[in-house]
């Protein structure tokens, strides 16, 4: 691999990934046993039952991992946007993909084989540490998306919305956070159609807790989302305890 590519990628992944806390010299070792790969807008990067034999990283672009239940209905995951890495559970235990990875969008992808990442990872302990946080992170939010699927509408819309934009929004300069998504793609995160979704945005638009512009989601109000969803919760605990 040439060296313009490595300068120009490794500053990225030591300032955007788990990567950034490996040595350059095992950084660069990576770098040159990967492959960057460009998909268009809705390519699968892989499928559920694909080998489980890389770790991926979003360079450019946003990819969705998603699943289908057994009534053909798709169930959105999560959204990945720069920065992010999936596949990490297959290239660990070596099993089968588990979920679609999908491009939402012409994105580049960044591909280490585990063949190669494993032994890194197992010398660098700091590096792996920060592959479980990962997975510790995705698995505490499938549950969280399972839970919310319970709640009310307006509830689920406000758990659904913070976590998305806390996980995989921006944070601007003045401390609001912004997320980008279209109601539709956030109507499949949520389990909600698009017409429910666009209510459910509107009421909190009114309440002045999120300002909606286009595909862009700004959340004015964290601490107001946050109320809806936990009196959501203790809601959902007294009716559980009457008889």
């Amino acid at each position: 691999m040439t060296t313009p590519f490595l300068d120009a990628m490794r500053p990225f992944l030591t300032r955007n990934t788990f990567l950034g806390g490996l040595p350059v010299a095992a950084l660069d070792a990576l770098l040159c046993k990967g492959q960057e790969c460009a998909f268009e807008k809705g390519d699968f990067i892989y499928r559920r039952g694909d080998p489980g034999d890389s770790l991926m990283i979003v360079l450019r672009g946003r990819v969705k991992l998603a699943n289908t239940n057994v009534s053909g209905k798709e169930v959105t995951i999560d959204y990945l946007a720069a920065g992010a890495i999936f596949g990490e559970t297959s290239a660990l235990d070596g099993k089968e993909r588990a979920v679609d990875a999908v491009a939402l969008e012409g994105a580049d992808i960044f591909v280490i084989p585990s063949r190669e990442l494993l032994p890194t990872l197992l010398a660098h302990p700091d590096a792996m540490l920060a592959i479980i946080r990962v997975l510790c992170e995705r698995s505490r939010a499938g549950a969280a998306i399972i839970e919310d699927n319970t709640l009310k509408m307006r509830a689920r819309t406000a758990r659904g919305l913070l976590r998305l934009a806390r996980q995989r929004g921006h944070k601007r300069p003045d401390g609001v956070l912004q997320l980008i998504i279209t109601q539709e793609e956030l109507g499949k995160y949520l389990d909600l159609t698009r017409g429910n979704v666009n209510r459910q945005l509107a009421t909190l638009k009114v309440a002045g807790l999120i300002r909606v512009l286009g595909t862009e989601i700004i959340i004015l109000d964290e601490k107001g989302l946050d109320e809806i969803a936990a009196q959501a919760t203790i809601e959902e605990g007294s009716n559980r305890d009457r008889p």
